[in-house]
């Protein structure tokens, strides 16, 4: 383990101790060559986070929102889209494509902040950026009746293009992993993947999970 990574897990390791005697949702497969442990204990007040939590205050479990920063008209027609693809892979699919069809913006010129997580109504409005397509299609998936425990919100690093930061959302079928990313139309196997994504932290309304390289 790195120097850094040995900073983060030291940083991290009280709040995860407070979350290691409740029972996981479900049982994950390992990803990314990396070992996870989770918590769920969301109090700690990093980075992902707190931007998580800021997120879900302003979301409102959906409430409807029209405003010069946010729009919900068209979440009903999204979301029966979704419904209406057929099977729950088919559905994810139609959600991957739905979302990506936004353009991509950073958050500088969007919002005015170096990092701003935004509610899926607030993505309908305004675009976004990597974390605000993985949240959108997090919530369109869950709105359709996608189990919230088989869906995670990756904050990565993308190896082959020098380590920056990235956003992703993992979907699971069972045993098998599948990565939605705004870089791609596709998919994608998340073993086929693998190498690809170097993964920080992962979380979704449950719990959270910090991740560690196998060496």
């Amino acid at each position: 383990m790195s120097m850094k990574r040995a900073a983060v897990f030291i940083l991290l390791f009280p709040a995860l101790l407070l979350g290691a005697g409740r029972a996981e949702a479900r049982k994950y497969p390992p990803l990314f060559n990396s070992s996870e442990i989770f918590s769920a204990n969301f109090s700690l007040k990093k980075g992902p986070l707190v931007n998580w939590g800021s997120m879900l205050q302003r979301w409102k479990n959906g409430a409807p929102c029209e405003t010069a920063i946010c729009s919900s008209k068209t979440w009903a027609g999204l979301v029966a889209q979704v419904k209406a693809a057929g099977d729950p892979m088919s559905q994810v699919r139609a959600a991957n494509a739905l979302v990506n069809a936004h353009p991509y913006i950073e958050d500088l010129p969007n919002w005015n902040k170096d990092e701003y997580w935004a509610t899926a109504f607030e993505f309908l409005k305004k675009n976004g950026d990597c974390e605000d397509f993985s949240i959108t299609k997090y919530m369109l998936l869950k709105a359709a009746g996608y189990p919230v425990e088989n869906m995670r919100i990756f904050t990565v690093r993308l190896r082959n293009f020098g380590n920056i930061g990235h956003a992703i959302l993992v979907i699971y079928q069972g045993d098998k992993a599948w990565v939605l990313d705004n870089r791609t139309k596709s998919v994608m196997d998340a073993n086929l993947v693998a190498l690809e994504f170097q993964p920080v932290i992962s979380l979704n309304e449950q719990l959270w999970w910090v991740h560690l390289p196998n060496r």
